[in-house]
């Protein structure tokens, strides 16, 4: 993962690489690594021991139960043996040159200005230059490195096949993890003090070379047969899975110690920490693992085993309100990314792609998102959180979330607790499920002076009484909008700080500390798995049975067993308006009597959908966009031409550069390289990066010949001559309308991660912010004509929506001017020359109007997210712009014709913002369907106008 503020890359010439999709692109040789249990020695005897074993990567928990007198001759002997090693090989650490891990680049490191005289970090960085400086032992990484990049999915929505890099429509493609090799750094800054993943093929056949794997594509989940391993396989090796897991012992302990480092209670390889009393008390106090069950943790152990034997990904995913969006903090900064900021190191060594992703969006809570089953949140997470305790006060709302994290997704994810969310009742029926603490000691700052002398991750976390107070509290937002660089000037002066700063929304400190110990919950269950893999192991030989590492079967009993949980929402009634909650507008024709319900049956079945919304995983994909029908010439938006905000590409390349509020400097404890990272690369773009969007601009010549969209859908051969009669002879037919307004939000890759580069455009005011939350939407008034969806794969007869029908009187500038449904069966494709450039410039500069208008309105949002302040809110109106007919069809027949009293009467509140409208609800209809949904032109306002957010089906 990149770091929060200074972005890791290594596909800085992605333009020029071939890009692959990623399911083609299978990995080979993924392994894993084993972390250590913590139990606190109270003498100074055991103090020592201590120190010895985390020096060498040995499990604490392990060593306390051999034997005492084995253990004494044990550490002597490595003692001596280290002491004879170090005298070999001291010399030779500065002559080994820099390696290369997947392109050359140069580490960016953030500076500070202020500097400590004494530090726990620098004077342990002093002990590097000692005589206990480890062997650097470099490997040849030719064979090893990926050959092409990978975007996260290969699909492309027609019409976009030349959208430029970066654009949504693109994706970001990047280099895959494919083995535990390809991102050793032996020779990096904190590799002397602390270590690094030194694995290396032990068999000389093999040095240099991929292994043999099965084809792990070919089975459910990758579940291949132990016999499936072909000779070679490093999974049967014996020799190989004995080094391996030596060395993934070593890295998670590393990675452990690191992350206690930052707060200065942490044990380096070198030793060179004094272990006082006050340290040892510390470094207790510093983080009680919540310890899962056993059944919990034999889940989680026959994951891990499963992911590294087979190569598969491994994803964080949290859902939740603005505060865990890292609103005031920074999208990067959040707490689920801090996270994965150390975890994904770990992973990539053990030959697993790690993945965290946030999801949270400001103002809301997560039914819009959970009612799209997995969806929008990814089918194949492994790990689920829940935050939106000041958005989502009702239980059957958490529930609901988790559950269909069980039903809808091609995984049975562990599920984390806290936040006032409870999973509990999950593991009855075999889910994992359990907490990540908090972490509990931090230095105390006093003052200025004295917070130089502290580590860097502990100045101003937590302050002393009286006037020290002050100071952590002036600090708790410390980041910037920008960090100058020498290939780009955004052309909007930056603001000083990042929006959303409220005062229950936390700063960057305590979502750093929340995010270690979520990674510190990870690395234990980890920890967990390699011993118990290795234990395995040792008792039946490699590979070890399919028992303990297959997982179909793990997934679909919990799965099967999901709906047998209580706790899910009963129903609402059709027509509901939130009791307790003050209602806006009272003359919108609202009944609370109406028959029917927003079922509560959705809570037992897997259900999928689509959004404009973000953000989402496989943006394109999961997009309302990727279920439009085509119309009559063969586009999905009518505007597609006019270079959408899905079909732009950044105003520059990443990575960001480093930030000093984000990126520790030398020699202060950084986890995420101790952990075996990669290097922070430059960027090789900047000839390149104003040039990206090039593509709009046009001279005064080649805007007079601009040809209609028309002619270009001819030339492509995408015309529909049938549809396109039938737009001209029937307007009421039910085809797909030329009139309608695709609203999309951020332009970018917004996917929840950190990996995305999303709204890095010269007019955004805070670029280094990288928030992701947006709303989109498809909006149609009644000259749009109809908009048709495909839904496929109805399995339930259900499909319903989220529709926006408040937002008043106003113009959609795809129809402006228009006097008759679709201008007469041609919209404006037959504009051509200055008058299509005109038309196409507005629709920009309405792309520009609209982001800014989407990130008010969630603004505004996120102030009510103190819950003592929120009233009924946005969306609370079935329609402020006058009369209407709202109509919706399913397969080529018109179901229902609603007048606005009648609109209101099916206008569901779940939630808050949360309005919705059932469409079909007929458990014994399934299969493929078209829905489509207009505003009738013979009897509705002109002015007024309706927005689709969501489309809901199982």
């Amino acid at each position: 993962m990149d770091p929060p503020s200074a972005e890791r890359d290594e596909d800085h010439e992605m333009e020029m690489q071939p890009i692959v999709p990623r399911g083609t692109a299978d990995p080979d040789g993924r392994k894993i690594s084993r972390p250590n249990n913590w139990m606190m020695p109270s003498s100074s005897r055991g103090r020592g021991r201590m120190a010895t074993a985390v020096a060498h990567g040995e499990s604490i928990m392990a060593m306390a139960d051999s034997d005492v007198k084995k253990k004494k001759m044990l550490l002597v002997f490595l003692g001596i043996l280290m002491v004879a090693l170090v005298g070999m090989v001291a010399v030779k650490g500065d002559a080994v040159e820099l390696e290369k891990i997947v392109e050359e680049g140069e580490i960016e490191v953030a500076h500070h200005d202020d500097t400590a005289a004494t530090t726990v970090v620098e004077e342990a960085a002093a002990a590097t230059s000692s005589s206990s400086t480890p062997a650097v032992h470099t490997i040849d990484l030719d064979g090893y490195l990926p050959k092409s990049m990978v975007t996260a999915s290969d699909y492309v929505l027609p019409g976009t096949e030349n959208a430029p890099p970066l654009s949504a429509a693109k994706g970001r493609p990047y280099y895959p993890i494919i083995n535990h090799f390809q991102n050793r750094n032996p020779t990096g800054f904190y590799a002397k003090k602390w270590g690094y993943f030194d694995l290396e093929d032990p068999d000389p056949k093999w040095k240099g070379k991929m292994r043999p794997q099965p084809d792990f594509a070919a089975v459910p989940n990758r579940d291949v047969k132990s016999t499936d391993f072909p000779d070679g396989a490093w999974q049967k090796d014996k020799e190989y899975m004995t080094r391996f897991l030596e060395e993934a012992k070593k890295l998670v302990n590393r990675t452990i110690e690191a992350v206690y480092g930052e707060w200065g209670v942490g044990i380096p390889q070198d030793g060179s920490v004094e272990l006082t009393d006050e340290f040892m008390v510390n470094r207790e106090a510093f983080y009680k693992w919540p310890k899962p069950s056993e059944q919990s943790l034999d889940g989680m152990t026959r994951r891990f085993i499963h992911h590294i034997m087979t190569g598969d990904s491994f994803k964080l995913v949290l859902g939740g309100h603005s505060a865990a969006a890292g609103h005031g903090a920074g999208f990067n900064a959040s707490y689920v990314h801090q996270a994965g900021l150390v975890l994904e190191p770990v992973f990539a060594h053990l030959g697993v792609e790690f993945r965290s992703y946030n999801f949270a969006q400001g103002g809301m809570g997560t039914f819009q998102q959970a009612l799209a089953g997995m969806d929008l949140r990814g089918k194949d997470a492994d790990m689920l959180i829940w935050d939106s305790s000041m958005t989502e006060k009702s239980p059957p709302l958490t529930n609901f979330f988790y559950r269909q994290g069980l039903l809808a997704g091609n995984r049975a994810p562990f599920l984390y607790s806290g936040g006032g969310a409870d999973p509990s009742a999950f593991e009855a029926i075999g889910a994992s499920v359990g907490g990540y603490g908090a972490l509990g000691y931090s230095p105390i700052t006093t003052s200025e002076e004295q917070a130089k002398t502290l580590p860097w991750a502990a100045r101003y976390d937590k302050c002393g009484p009286g006037g020290a107070a002050a100071l952590c509290d002036s600090q708790k937002y410390d980041g910037k909008c920008w960090v100058e660089r020498e290939d780009f000037t955004p052309a909007v002066e930056q603001d000083d700080l990042f929006g959303g700063q409220a005062k229950w929304h936390p700063g960057p400190k305590v979502h750093r500390a929340r995010g270690r110990a979520l990674a510190l919950s990870v690395l234990f269950m980890l920890q967990h798995a390699l011993d118990k893999w290795e234990e395995l192991g040792t008792e039946s030989g490699h590979p070890v049975a399919e028992e303990h590492w297959h997982v179909t079967d793990f997934y679909n009993g919990i799965k099967e067993k999901a709906p047998t949980v209580d706790g899910c929402y009963p129903g609402w009634k059709i027509g509901n308006t939130r009791r307790g909650l003050r209602e806006t507008n009272q003359t919108d024709g609202r009944r609370l009597d109406l028959e029917g319900e927003w079922p509560s049956r959705l809570c037992n079945i897997p259900m999928q959908g689509r959004s404009l919304w973000g953000p989402r995983n496989n943006p394109m994909e999961s997009s309302l966009l990727s279920i439009l029908k085509p119309n009559a010439f063969g586009d999905i938006d009518p505007n597609i031409g006019g270079s959408p905000a899905y079909m732009k590409g950044p105003d520059y390349f990443p990575p960001d550069r480093a930030a000093p509020w984000s990126t520790p400097p030398e020699p202060e404890v950084n986890p995420w390289e101790i952990a075996g990272s990669r290097r922070l690369l430059d960027n090789a773009n900047a000839s390149n990066a104003q040039q990206i969007n090039s593509g709009n601009f046009l001279s005064s010549i080649e805007k007079e010949n601009l040809p209609s969209a028309e002619e270009e859908a001819i030339a492509r051969g995408t015309v529909n001559a049938t549809a396109l009669r039938i737009l001209a002879e029937d307007p009421d037919a039910i085809v797909p309308g030329l009139g309608i307004d695709v609203k999309w939000g951020h332009s970018g890759v917004c996917d929840g991660t950190t990996h995305g580069w999303c709204e890095r455009t010269k007019d955004v005011k805070c670029l280094y912010s990288a928030a992701q939350d947006n709303r989109g939407m498809v909006c149609f008034n009644p000259l749009s004509g109809w908009v048709v969806f495909d839904v496929k794969n109805v399995k339930h007869g259900f499909i319903g929506a989220r529709i926006e029908a408040w937002h008043g009187s106003g113009e959609i500038e795809t129809t402006k001017g228009w006097k008759e449904v679709n201008n007469g069966g041609s919209g404006n494709y037959k504009k051509e020359g200055l008058e299509r450039h005109l038309l196409q410039k507005a629709q920009q500069e309405r792309d520009a109007r609209y982001v800014e208008e989407m990130t008010n309105r969630i603004e505004e949002d996120m102030l009510l997210d103190d819950f003592s302040r929120r009233r009924l809110g946005g969306g609370q109106s079935c329609g402020a712009s006058g009369d209407y007919i709202f109509e919706f069809a399913i397969n080529g027949k018109i179901v229902a014709s609603w007048d606005k009293d009648a609109f209101c009467a099916h206008y569901t509140r779940t939630g808050y913002n949360m309005d919705l409208v059932k469409l079909l609800d007929d458990e014994g209809v399934t299969g493929d369907f078209e829905l489509a949904m207009r505003m009738s032109p013979a009897h509705s306002n002109q002015n007024s106008y309706m927005c689709i957010t969501h489309l809901y089906w199982s």
